[in-house]
Order: C-alpha cells, then sequence, then structure tokens
C-alpha cells in the first residue's frame, strides 16, 4: 500500500551529520527583526554561523536549524514561527529539486523525482505516499540526531510541502485535510490562513490529506527538454552520494511500525528479497533488523511522548499489541515508566 517517495539518504543510525540547505532559513531574519529580536544572536546560541541566514546553498546540520526555529518562536513569542516561515516559500527555494519537479508532466511526475533527490536539499526529511479508493495521504517523518523538540520545523516542513502542491497545480488548491502529531497553538488564524482549514492535531502522523485525482492533475509549466537536462545535472551530484540498505530499511521501519505489521519477512518483500538476504546485507552494514528496529522504534516513542501522548496511543503507533507490552519495553530501556517521561515532556 506505501509507496515510498523519500528514500533516506542521511545515516539513520546516525553516524553521519544530517545536513540540509540553509535556503531553509528564507526569511527567518526578517521575521526575527520585525518581532525585535536578533537573528544573528539566536544563530550564535543554535551553533550556527551568521553566514547560513544569507546563502541559500550553505549546507548546516539540520538538528541545528531545528533547534534554531524553536529558540526564534520562544523568543518573538510566535507559536506558529516555523509556519509563518512557509508563508514566504517558493518553488525556487527547493533549488534544482524544484526545477525538475517543475518540469514533469503531472503531480505524481513531480513527487517522484522530489523522492529521488530531497537529499540534496535536506536529508533530515523525507515523506510517503498512501494511496487508497479516491485518498491520498502525503506522511512527512523529520529525523534528528537527538530527542529534541521539532514543532517548528514540522509545521515549517509541512506548511512548504502544501505551498509546493500549490505552486505546482493551481494558487486555488487546498488539502483536503492537513494533520499534526503535536497539539494545537491558541491561536489557529495561521494555520487556517496556510492550509485552508483547520488542521487535525493530535493525529497518528504529520503530514497532507489530497485527493487522489490531484496526483494526475497535469502541470501547466511542464518542459520536458528542460527536465531532461536539469535531470542530467542533478544525476551527476546523485551518483556520489551512496543509499545503503540500513538506510532503506530504516525508513521502511517508521513507515510500517504504526501498521502493526513491522517485520522482517514484511520488510523483505518490499525489497523483493527473502529474510536471509535481508539480514546478510543488513550485516554488511553493521547492524540487525532487530537492533534497526529498536532504534527506529525508541526515537518514534520518545517523539511521541514529547508531543504529550497517550501511553495508548504511542504503543499504537509503535507497533505494539498492547499498553502494557509497551510499558515493560519502554521501562527495560529507560529505567522509568513511560508515564513518567509523558509528564516529564507535558511539564
Amino acid at each position: 500500500m506505501f509507496v515510498l517517495l523519500g528514500h533516506r539518504l542521511a545515516n539513520l543510525g546516525h553516524t553521519l551529520t544530517q545536513l540540509i540547505r540553509s535556503a531553509s532559513l528564507t526569511g527567518f531574519s526578517d521575521l526575527c527583526i520585525a518581532q525585535k529580536v536578533d537573528p544573528k544572536r539566536l544563530a550564535a546560541a543554535a551553533g550556527l554561523p551568521a553566514a547560513a541566514l544569507a546563502d541559500p546553498d550553505l549546507k548546516v546540520e539540520s538538528s541545528r536549524v531545528s533547534r534554531l526555529l524553536e529558540l526564534a518562536a520562544e523568543k518573538c513569542r510566535l507559536e506558529t514561527f516555523g509556519l509563518r516561515l512557509a508563508e514566504t516559500r517558493r518553488l525556487s527555494n527547493l533549488g534544482p529539486v524544484g526545477l525538475i519537479a517543475r518540469d514533469q508532466p503531472s503531480l505524481r511526475g513531480a513527487l517522484g523525482v522530489m523522492r529521488q533527490y530531497l537529499w540534496l536539499h535536506n536529508e533530515a526529511l523525507s515523506f510517503s505516499l498512501e494511496e487508497s479508493d479516491d485518498v491520498a495521504i502525503l506522511r512527512i517523518d523529520l529525523r534528528a540526531k537527538r530527542v529534541m523538540a521539532m514543532r517548528q520545523a514540522v509545521e515549517l516542513s509541512v506548511g512548504v510541502l502544501c505551498a509546493i502542491l500549490r505552486a505546482l497545480i493551481g494558487h486555488g488548491w487546498r488539502p483536503e485535510a492537513t494533520a499534526f502529531r503535536h497539539g494545537p497553538p491558541a491561536d489557529l488564524s495561521v494555520h487556517r490562513r496556510v492550509f485552508g482549514k483547520t488542521p487535525q492535531f493530535l493525529q497518528e502522523f504529520n503530514g497532507l490529506v489530497l485527493r487522489r485525482a490531484d496526483l494526475e492533475t497535469p502541470l501547466a509549466a511542464a518542459d520536458p527538454a528542460m527536465a531532461r537536462q536539469v535531470s542530467r545535472y542533478i544525476e551527476g551530484l546523485a551518483q556520489a552520494r551512496p543509499i545503503t540498505t540500513r538506510q532503506m530499511v530504516g525508513e521502511l521501519i517508521v513507515l510500517l511500525l504504526p501498521t502493526g505489521t513491522c517485520n522482517a519477512d514484511r520488510v523483505a518483500a518490499h525489497f523483493g528479497v527473502d529474510r536471509r538476504t535481508l539480514h546478510r546485507r543488513l550485516a554488511a552494514d553493521g547492524t540487525s533488523f532487530r537492533a534497526l528496529l529498536d532504534e527506529q522504534r525508541t526515537q518514534l516513542a520518545l517523539s511521541l511522548l514529547r508531543d504529550a501522548r497517550t501511553c495508548t496511543v504511542v504503543a499504537e503507533l509503535t507497533g505494539f499489541a498492547s499498553v502494557s507490552t509497551f510499558s515493560h519495553w519502554f521501562r527495560r530501556r529507560f529505567g522509568k515508566a513511560a508515564r513518567m517521561h509523558l509528564r516529564a515532556s507535558a511539564a
């Protein structure tokens, strides 16, 4: 049922730094200055060079960008800081990835090439497409090297994705629904302005719901000849970027965990190999399926608890058969009850 539109090209084992183009901070300085906050001081506090606020092609650590957005939201007293940044985005902010997406014949084609080359813009971001009946769901997964608050980065990413779809298929387009794992802000006016209606909060995923028919919408600006030229340029860059079995399996685990059907046999089937071959390839990458499953499950559980989700919901979304099984697993791993971590996150 899942069609992968974003293989993780950053190392999910967290042995490599996940990088993002500083174009993700377009409009950051202007928004801070409008709130009488010094953007360079915030950048320094987040461990980012001041040049990241001016040079859109500088590669910086994605977790530091997430930290910067949270600091800015706090100092500017804007709970919707990330979403306000999303309002300033254009397709051109994605660089060559945006160009090749624009020149595809349909929205489905545009999403397909974004799947291949999103790592050029943001190594920490991936997304998947789930299609059922007349509905399509674009799920966004934004990963960090360590557990941290990411509300602003998530809302920026979902808001930018919405803006990209609107730029590609028409400014009158609106998603059927928008979903966030975290809770709602005190003021929903910015969310309604960006998405056209009130999003649904405390959901099982971050992303957009659209009509399946939207995927076949022809793109008015499509230029196949230009697409081929840009594609050749990007493919030259992509050849230097390895994709490991560990990275791809980690991505698939994240997508399958909420379904309760994440096991080695099913993952192997997705790649068209048997279980033994999957284990052999993972061993070559220095890991095992069990270790990778536990790693991804841990990150997802902590992320959900940080968003103040109930233990029952977290158990379901991390693939446990019951909340008691989840609670025993959490206590063994962290030496304390999940409910204690939940209360600490909500404080």
